[in-house]
């Protein structure tokens, strides 16, 4: 597979660490791991991920030793696995630590936050509820959707690839959608609406009111009905098309700890056609998996894949997707793109099917 890949992990200690570093470990274009966290520094990676315990061996490290990377590493790569805003405010410094170590112009980064995701700031402000720390940066990050910018993400670079990582709703909710632009009249689409369920770990490690488990073990309920931060990522890929439709995007807390299910409803001239070209869409797609009936996300959990379904009826067609927020939402999408900027398979160290039952 060429070069040995050495991947350093920023925020380890979270659950999307935890998922780098279980892909990680198993990937066979992987050499050395370098696992970040303050407040882990120093104890061993199965001391936050009990599972890893004997599997992915190694310490946390309170920061990363730039200059040895810098020297050593052919194929040097940072996952930034750090909570939303973190990563933008400290990416200033971190880029003049690159430029000394001259690691730069060598450097893949893979955000998996939402700090990048978008272009505009006062797209950003309106999603996120406060201004971009460093706005100057916004674009300069290939948005990293594969079944969308899989040219951009593997295009070569003189300056080092930097990429944004979707969000997992955004992914679920994107994948459903994509077909229909790339259809002949996608720009009668008008509106799009789409109801969506996710699990508790979407939330992060820390407890918090919605994902405490007495607070949402036995609960089902609606949550921030149109106004979720994804949809920012949703108004931009309907803009690159050219499309002013609008989508209407009501996401569920559901008690599970892992799992995104997203249906969306659209009204078009011939619903079964349409259902036939979606499917077409996804033919060759590593990731997406095309089933018969409503997606279950017990059967993609731990997996990179996202299984779709389609239903028709006259003029209504409904998209069904279901992933792993963990995995093809968030780090098994990363581990994707890392492939794609390297130039390695992109299926590399992705193929393992879920745990069912």
């Amino acid at each position: 597979m060429g070069a040995s890949v050495q991947a350093v992990v920023l925020g380890a200690a979270g659950y999307g660490g935890g998922e780098l570093l279980r892909l990680l470990g198993a990937h066979p274009g992987v050499g050395a791991i370098t696992a970040a966290s303050r407040s882990h520094a120093g104890a061993p990676f199965h001391q936050a991920h009990p599972h890893l315990r004997g599997v992915v061996d190694g310490a946390f490290v309170a920061k990363p030793d730039w200059r040895a990377l810098g020297a050593d590493a052919d194929a040097p790569v940072v996952f930034a696995a750090l909570p939303h805003g973190e990563f933008a405010a400290k990416y200033p410094a971190l880029q003049a630590d690159w430029r000394a170590a001259g690691l730069a112009e060598r450097l893949v980064v893979i955000d998996l936050s939402g700090d990048h995701r978008l272009s505009d700031a006062a797209a950003y402000a309106k999603h996120y509820g406060k201004p971009h720390p460093h706005a100057e940066n916004l674009g300069s990050f290939v948005y990293g959707l594969p079944e969308w910018q899989r040219a951009k993400i593997a295009a070569p670079s003189r300056t080092g690839k930097r990429i944004a990582n979707p969000g997992c709703f955004a992914t679920a909710l994107q994948l459903a959608l994509l077909p229909l632009l790339a259809m002949e009249g996608a720009e009668e689409l008008g509106w799009v609406a789409v109801s969506g369920t996710t699990g508790s770990s979407g939330s992060g490690a820390l407890p918090s009111d919605t994902a405490h488990h007495p607070s949402r073990a036995h609960d089902y309920r609606a949550y921030k009905p149109l106004v979720h931060q994804h949809l920012g990522e949703v108004e931009q890929l309907l803009v690159a098309h050219g499309n002013a439709a609008k989508c209407s995007f009501v996401p569920h807390s559901a008690p599970l700890v892992r799992g995104v299910s997203c249906t969306l409803h659209a009204k078009v001239k011939d619903a079964a056609a349409s259902a036939a070209q979606v499917k077409a869409f996804y033919a060759s797609e590593p990731f997406v998996r095309l089933v018969e009936g409503p997606p279950r996300v017990a059967v993609v959990a731990g997996s990179n894949f996202c299984d779709l379904g389609v239903a028709a009826d006259g003029e209504l067609l409904v998209v069904m997707t279901a992933l792993d927020n963990l995995v093809k939402g968030m780090a098994g999408s990363a581990v994707q793109n890392m492939n794609l900027a390297l130039g390695l398979d992109e299926r590399a160290g992705l193929k393992q099917a879920a745990v069912y039952p």
